[in-house]
């Protein structure tokens, strides 16, 4: 059958930690298993840089391929065709910003967001791609629930991201994310009434709206028009007693260090248990002629490669993706 949909791999999977995903060959070797099953393009997420994280900063991509074309050819040797989008958290301290904590709610940071995001904006560009996807704002722990006014303000700041990127053909995503300060349907609405639909889009993340208590499928179809970007992906367990406000909940909630242990939030695609409906959730990108990409990801929950493989099986036949 032909699809509608652009399908696309997330490769955040395999580079979990510091000493890993750092050879070409160890990177060759997971673009190709990305391939063998199916999927042409990969997503990549900003890291740390420099040499023991060598696909995570434009900067460093750069330096060891030379130039966009040399790493479309880097890919190229894995069948691989492009970028279709690269996810970004201005708050993670890297070397290339001289290891600042940016806050995206904090107004006197916004000049330095806005510098800092023009690497990724040039990268992407320059290698055809479409989409920056950003984490929206700093986690809720660290911040509280954000009101109204602090929404606003991250959007604000968003609004200047996008403009700038949209000057090179590049749109901003703003990602959904469980643990972060805009969390809610209502907050994701003042956020949307306050962007530029033209230079900023919503990327949802099915699994992380899912550990929310959101439907992903109810929420897309009522913002239908402002969802640029898609992370599928399922989970497992609800974030039912606000575990996501406890101190460093990346580490206490996700990995499982506290609260009720939960080792394994997310899954791959038709899991036992998931509590992502995917095949509404796709049905209802294609009843809306969704245009962006979908990137399928399962976030190190496992094994990338065997998660990898179940995940093209689930979008293949569950989903009826032409990959």
């Amino acid at each position: 059958m032909s699809d509608s949909l652009r399908w696309s791999y997330a490769l955040n999977q395999w580079n979990y930690r510091m000493d890993v995903f750092v050879r070409h060959d160890e990177q060759l070797r997971a673009l190709k298993t990305i391939s063998a099953l199916g999927f042409d393009h990969v997503e990549l997420a900003s890291g740390m840089g420099g040499r023991w994280d060598n696909i995570g900063r434009p900067e460093v991509i750069l330096a060891n391929h030379g130039d966009a074309a040399g790493f479309s050819r880097f890919l190229g040797r894995a069948s691989i065709e492009g970028v279709s989008s690269v996810f970004w958290d201005p708050g993670a301290p890297v070397e290339e910003e001289g290891y600042a904590f940016l806050m995206t709610v904090d107004p006197s940071q916004h000049d330095s967001i806005v510098a800092a995001a023009e690497p990724f904006v040039s990268f992407l560009s320059s290698m055809g791609a479409e989409q920056l996807v950003v984490r929206s704002a700093p986690s809720a722990w660290m911040t509280g629930p954000l009101d109204d006014d602090a929404v606003r303000r991250v959007a604000s700041l968003w609004n200047r991201v996008g403009e700038r990127a949209g000057r090179d053909g590049v749109r901003v995503a703003a990602h959904y994310d469980c643990l972060g300060g805009i969390r809610t349907a209502e907050q994701w609405d003042v956020f949307l009434a306050e962007t530029d639909p033209d230079a900023v889009g919503v990327a949802i993340d099915t699994a992380e709206m899912a550990i929310a208590g959101l439907d992903p499928t109810a929420f897309y179809r009522d913002r239908a028009d402002r969802v640029t970007h898609v992370h599928l992906k399922d989970a497992l367990h609800a974030d039912t007693g606000e575990e996501h406000l406890m101190p460093g909940a990346e580490q206490t909630m996700l990995q499982g260090g506290a609260g009720r242990r939960i080792e394994r939030w997310f899954c791959e695609l038709g899991a036992e248990g998931g509590l992502v409906d995917a095949p509404a959730f796709v049905g209802a990108l294609r009843e809306h002629d969704y245009s962006g990409w979908v990137v399928v990801e399962s976030d190190r929950a496992g094994q990338p490669a065997e998660l990898a493989m179940l995940n093209s099986w689930f979008v293949r036949h569950d989903l009826g993706a032409a990959i």
